[in-house]
């Protein structure tokens, strides 16, 4: 029972650090002309944290960290809270994806986690598109072309950092 506990309260820690932390790098963002909403590093570590802690947490993580920044953040107050309800479910659906498609291929794991990251971007780009254009009309079609090419800015980036934290940290992954 008390191994039990200690690996909830664990969890509960691993899950409140990662909230912050997706929230705080999509808080490190360019605002961009609606319906393009901001250029942010969130998904990076969307991506960390999925790969690392599995759908769970990855899903509250990506999905909670996330909304929170349309809700309020540093720059813009709530300039974005138009996007939350959006944001928690596609995000959330973004994280849980990457963490249960991480070892979809275990003979091949880091191709198997980068061919979860390219699916769980389509799948986010995707329903942001069609939430824009609910919202905005055919200027949303502005999405398709600016989302693509940042998403595989972002998989770039991340693929060498989970590289490294893997190195620093020795470990595969936590959950």
């Amino acid at each position: 029972m008390e191994k039990r506990r200690e690996s909830l309260s664990r969890r509960v820690s691993f899950l409140g650090i990662a909230i912050a932390l997706v929230y705080v790098a999509t808080s490190i963002s360019i605002p961009m002309p609606k319906p393009l909403g901001v250029w942010h590093i969130g998904d990076i570590a969307s991506f960390i944290v999925a790969i690392f802690f599995g759908p769970l947490i990855g899903a509250l993580a990506c999905g909670v960290g996330a909304m929170l920044f349309d809700i309020w953040n540093p720059l813009w107050g709530s300039s974005f809270i138009i996007w939350a309800p959006a944001t928690l479910i596609i995000r959330g659906f973004m994280g849980f994806l990457l963490g249960k498609m991480r070892k979809i291929m275990p003979n091949k794991p880091r191709f198997s986690e980068i061919l979860a990251m390219i699916i769980a971007s389509i799948q986010k780009n995707v329903c942001y598109f069609l939430y824009d254009y609910a919202l905005f009309g055919s200027v949303a079609f502005l999405d398709l072309i600016t989302f693509f090419p940042l998403s595989a800015l972002d998989i770039i980036v991340a693929v060498p950092l989970i590289s490294s934290i893997r190195k620093i940290l020795k470990v595969e992954y936590y959950c």
